[in-house]
This record gives structure tokens, C-alpha cells and sequence, in this order.
């Protein structure tokens, strides 16, 4: 995997060089200007022989089923995290009560976040209750 990075070069190709006891197949950095939806303009350099090149968020390809492909493994890595999300919740249950167990500090402070809540609930039902009544 390549990563592509701003061009501030002139604008002839650049030949990358040769690499020590490797063959030179001519492989040459291309220009590839992306201009997005806000006006910005940025130019990359990318190597003439991938399919795929990347930069951060960015994917450049001329080639739909690259672009299709990129789309595909995004939507399985999003996949993969919800369908964990359960598996996650539990652990945080678990190293709650863990932690309630362990620490008097965690301890007491969750009791005092659960008397809040039932405070919390407890005036949500006379709220309702008193607009109820004012309605009538």
C-alpha cells in the first residue's frame, strides 16, 4: 500500500529512484488533482503502478471495483465494531461491578448516581402528574 502525498513538485512526472541491487521498471510518481465539494483543491503524487492509493480518509483509484471494494471493507469494519457493541456493554457492566466491589469511592459515588436518577424519574412523574392536573 502506497501512500500518495501533496505534490509540491513541478508539473513533469517524477521517476522514482532506483532502489539499490533492484531492477528500474520505470515507475513514475502520476499527478492527481482533487478538487471536493468545499472549492478545496489538493494535488497528490501517486505511484503509476498501484490500483489503490491512499492519504488519511482519502482514497484515489480510477478504477470502480477498487472504489467498490474500499466501500465494501469499510462497511464490514463497521460491522464487525456493532455487532461487538453488546460484547462491550458487558464488559463495562462487568468492571462496574467489579469495581463497586473493589473501590469504596466508585462504590459510593454509584449509589449516589442511582438516588439522582430515581430523584430524577420521581420528578419526570410529578411533572407529568401536574400538568395532567392543569389540563383538567
Amino acid at each position: 500500500m502506497n501512500t500518495p502525498s501533496p505534490d509540491i513538485s513541478g508539473s513533469k512526472p517524477n521517476m522514482m529512484p532506483q532502489m539499490p541491487g533492484m531492477p528500474n521498471f520505470g515507475t513514475m510518481n502520476v499527478k492527481v488533482n482533487v478538487q471536493t465539494e468545499d472549492g478545496k483543491q489538493s494535488t497528490y503524487s501517486v505511484v503509476d503502478t498501484e490500483q489503490t492509493a491512499y492519504s488519511d480518509t482519502l482514497v484515489i483509484s480510477c478504477s470502480k471495483e477498487s472504489i467498490i471494494n474500499e466501500v465494501n471493507a469499510l462497511k464490514n469494519q463497521a460491522n464487525d465494531i456493532i455487532n461487538k457493541m453488546p460484547d462491550f456493554e458487558q464488559t463495562v457492566k462487568d468492571c462496574d461491578q467489579l469495581l463497586s466491589e473493589l473501590d469504596t469511592s466508585f462504590r459510593d459515588q454509584q449509589r449516589t448516581n442511582q438516588r439522582l436518577d430515581n430523584m430524577e424519574c420521581k420528578l419526570d412523574e410529578i411533572f407529568k402528574f401536574v400538568k395532567s392536573q392543569k389540563q383538567d
